[in-house]
């Protein structure tokens, strides 16, 4: 039995005089499953577009020679849309250079720089939008053949619209028999906005002597119907008029047009009719000196649900957002103008996770509040998917027209960089922005420049801070902790750049560069004789997330010679709450080498044993914040002391961090704390000064 073809991957022709677009393009769209070719300018696309055109073309603008409008021109005199799309790239972003790309031929638009993670994605619908449209013509020329098979609809009637004759087209229906109508003028048979329509393309296709087109809708017993009707002078007195049943046609220009303005997904509006929409706001706006408000809202936790329960289940929540939000958060209950065709408020998806809500014709920010505060009220409920309950929040900003910027464009830019904001300020919350936000971001870009530059120039170094016995202060650990010495501003908080480094996934690069040199020193110390205690380095849920990161942990090992059981990973609580099947047995796996793993700042954020028993966790960290309010503090005492109690009860060990106070120590040793960390016996010190304390072997417990 001979196997099925396997399906072809689509091509694409990757058109541009710049060497590293081509080659970042390429391996775009490969990685897209596209097969790709390349030219290098206008000539050699038009010299390769002779045969079989490719399936997609991505098309430079601004290249030497024949330039891309006029590329996309001769690919036009060949092949339409449907046929070969065409996407054309630029870095001019103004309106006239997309009018022309657009009037060249183009079927989308990208402006540099390009957001690389989207190209393959605009490239992939692009592509499905030409083969639904190539599908849709074929239908369309399938139904107009039948119809020129069909004979449409004939009257003939004198110059004040009175029918004369009528003759019937096959499978088509006048609005009334015949007999009810022949011998009648117009206006007697139908409904008097109708009539008037057909009655003066009568009086102008007899008074001209040339063909009038009239377009209208009648209800008809199995609904509303669309007419074309062509009038035409067939002789002084009288006048042909050709109806054709155009019903179809408006139907599939409404579904071509819901294909390029509506998100397939959700059903909103997509960026492209969101954009226009704006536009014209700010432009009625601007008019009236009225003010707009744009709300950028993304989902916080969107990605953890499609890692954990799937990409349906995502596709599932943002369709359960999107009625939500269509549904409740209803313009009339907030604002109304009755000169929009529309509710007062417009809503839009942009793309994956992201949402706009523009609220019109204001005239004041308290509106503004009152739909950012509904809008977490509405996200705040649960959704059900799959037979369990999800809760999302969202990170709001809020731009106002023409206060932060005077455009779409600046407006989107402007809420997107609030919202961000919101994210930095804890999510789940709503921000207005400010000039000192793009500051801050400026800043931000600054400061993960600088980041990769002291990757690259080894401006961080470890300190170390011991972790001992409560009862007699023997080192039984250290923690790796890392400092940044700028170059030009000193000491750099890690608190102020490990978010940075979390956003910007440098956080990868840096935890190996902490695990490696932190093994290293371990074996450094051994190699002189000393007998060292396992050292815990800090794990961000987005190094797990990185590809291999358990592999690269165990190459770590291996590369450095350490003892994998002298090596502690030190996880955070969100990180169990993504229990792949895949990670939890990398870490199976990596326990059986004899790696340590241990949950950081445990109490403050899910703390479900249901996750931590699915983890091979040997250890508890109680975060400073219990340890913090003890032992005066009812709360933190009884949390602390229940955080001890189960880890005994689960085969744990447990550690305070934190411990500052002879008071806290007393405590946590009453309650039967085995480990304690914290200035009361060490600062983090530099790797020589810690090497003093190994040789000594303990600290002295404070009187």
């Amino acid at each position: 039995m001979t196997p099925p073809e396997e399906p072809r991957r689509p091509t694409a022709l990757i058109v541009d005089d710049d060497h590293v677009m081509r080659m970042l393009e390429q391996e775009t769209l490969t990685q897209f499953d596209f097969e790709v070719s390349v030219a290098a300018d206008g000539e050699e696309a038009l010299a390769l577009l002779t045969g079989q055109p490719p399936d997609l073309i991505l098309l430079d603008v601004d290249m030497p020679g024949v330039n891309g409008f006029a590329v996309c021109r001769h690919i036009r005199q060949r092949w339409d849309m449907s046929e070969v799309p065409v996407i054309m790239v630029t870095g001019m972003d103004d309106i006239e250079s997309i009018n022309q790309a657009y009037e060249s031929g183009a079927s989308d638009f990208i402006s540099k720089p390009i957001n690389w993670p989207i190209l393959g994605h605009r490239a992939r619908y692009v592509l499905r939008s030409a083969q639904e449209a190539r599908q849709l013509r074929e239908l369309e020329e399938k139904q107009a053949a039948i119809v020129r098979a069909m004979p449409d609809m004939i009257f003939l009637m004198d110059r004040d619209g009175v029918h004369l004759d009528y003759k019937a087209g096959f499978g088509a229906e006048p609005y009334v028999p015949a007999n009810d109508f022949l011998g009648r003028k117009v206006s007697e048979v139908l409904p008097g906005d109708v009539a008037e329509i057909i009655l003066r393309g009568v009086e102008r296709a007899s008074e001209y002597g040339d063909l009038q087109s009239v377009v209208y809708k009648l209800s008809m017993p199995d609904g509303i119907h669309h007419y074309e009707g062509r009038i035409a002078p067939s002789g002084p007195e009288t006048v042909v008029m050709v109806v054709r049943d155009i019903t179809l046609q408006k139907l599939n220009e409404e579904k071509i047009r819901r294909l390029a303005y509506f998100d397939t997904l959700t059903g909103m509006p997509n960026r492209e009719s969101f954009l226009e929409k704006l536009d014209l706001e700010l432009l009625r706006a601007s008019r009236a000196k009225r003010q707009v408000a744009l709300l950028f809202l993304d989902l916080d936790g969107f990605k953890r649900v499609n890692d954990t329960l799937g990409h349906s289940a995502g596709d599932y929540l943002l369709q359960a957002v999107a009625a939500r939000l269509k549904e409740k958060l209803r313009a009339g209950d907030l604002v109304t103008r009755p000169a929009l065709e529309e509710a007062g408020l417009h809503l839009a998806r942009l793309g994956g996770d992201e949402f706009t809500v523009v609220l019109p014709d204001l005239d004041g920010t308290q509106t503004v509040s009152m739909v950012a505060e509904r809008l977490q009220a509405l996200l705040g409920r649960p959704f059900r998917i799959g037979g369990q309950e999800i809760t999302v929040t969202a990170s709001i900003g809020i731009a106002i027209f023409p206060e932060d910027g005077d455009d779409a464009a600046a407006l989107l830019k402007h809420a997107d960089t609030a919202m961000y904001h919101a994210k930095d300020q804890g999510r789940n919350n709503w921000q207005l922005y400010n000039k000192s936000l793009t500051a801050e971001t400026m800043a931000r870009i600054r400061l993960e420049n600088d980041l990769r530059k002291g990757l690259e120039r080894d401006e961080f170094h470890l300190l170390y801070q011991p972790q001992v016995r409560a009862d007699d202060g023997t080192i039984v650990g250290l923690e790796a902790l890392i400092r940044w010495q700028h170059p030009e501003h000193g000491v750099v908080s890690p608190a102020q750049f490990i978010p940075v480094a979390e956003d910007s996934g440098l956080i990868v690069a840096i935890g190996d560069w902490v695990l490696r040199t932190a093994c290293r020193q371990l074996c450094n110390w051994q190699a002189t004789g000393l007998a060292t205690p396992r050292v815990a380095v800090n794990v961000s849920a987005r190094q797990l997330r990185a590809h291999d990161f358990l592999g690269s942990v165990a190459a770590i090992i291996a590369e450095t010679g350490i003892e994998p059981g002298q090596v502690e990973l030190e996880l955070t609580e969100s990180i169990l709450m993504e229990p792949e099947a895949r990670r939890i047995d990398g870490f199976h796996r990596l326990r059986a080498l004899g790696v340590h793993f241990s949950i950081d700042d445990f109490g403050t954020g899910y703390s479900s044993l249901s996750y931590v028993k699915r983890f091979p966790i040997g250890m508890l960290k109680i975060d400073q914040s219990f340890v913090r309010g003890l032992p005066g503090n009812a709360d933190d005492a009884g949390i602390t002391t229940a955080i001890i109690a189960m880890a005994h009860s689960l085969g744990l060990e447990v550690i305070a961090e934190g411990v500052e106070t002879r008071a806290q120590l007393d405590f946590l040793r009453r309650a039967n704390c085995q480990k304690i960390q914290g200035y009361l016996f060490s600062r983090p010190r530099p790797p020589d000064e810690v090497e003093q304390l190994l040789r000594h072997g303990s600290i002295r417990l404070p009187p």
